[in-house]
């Protein structure tokens, strides 16, 4: 099936879903990692003595074989797998998010699956099939992979490792390298 727009645009609208979500554990903010801004003085001086949970989140975009269809499918990567794998080493979850839409503009309304893959050991891609409503809530979920609720997410996190700054900048850094198995030309 056909995606209908990019991950970019499924990043734009499921972050503040994920936000909204986390919210009941405290202050959270979106980072696009760049070694050249959060990896600095000013930054290690403004964060000195803070605490935090690290999430690895990935947004997927929902695909459909036609306009208006109530059969969205999703796919989880198998490089998401292995970040996945290689974050629950360090002590980071990671989570996935698809918006049951079949219209861009509707992704406001369209209900969110929300999946932790933090300690799957999948080595292959994932597909799994959501029939939904006119209302884009789910009907029912065909997959190996089941969708998580969110209390299991906050709990998760809750309970996952407590790092400082120079921790979180590292493990920002180091994961892309770790997971990523391709040969070095």
């Amino acid at each position: 099936m056909p995606s209908f727009y990019s991950e970019r645009t499924a990043e734009y609208a499921l972050t503040p879903k994920f936000l909204t979500l986390i919210e009941p554990l405290g202050d959270a903010v979106p980072i696009y990692f760049s070694g050249r801004r959060e990896d600095t003085q000013v930054a290690f001086e403004s964060l000195y003595g803070e605490s935090f949970h690290l999430v690895a989140f990935f947004a997927r975009r929902p695909k459909i074989n036609a306009a208006e269809s109530l059969v969205i499918e999703g796919k989880i990567n198998q490089r998401l797998f292995r970040v996945a794998k290689c974050a629950s080493e360090l002590g980071v979850q990671t989570l996935c998010g698809i918006s049951l839409t079949n219209n861009i503009f509707k992704q406001s309304l369209a209900e969110t699956l929300w999946f932790d893959i933090s300690q799957l050991k999948l080595e292959d891609d994932v597909r799994f099939t959501c029939e939904i409503d006119k209302e884009l809530k789910l009907n029912k979920f065909h997959g190996q992979i089941q969708p998580t609720n969110h209390s299991t997410i906050l709990s998760s996190i809750a309970n996952s490792r407590v790092l400082d700054w120079a921790e979180v900048t590292s493990i920002m850094r180091e994961l892309p390298k770790l997971s990523d198995d391709s040969q070095p030309s």
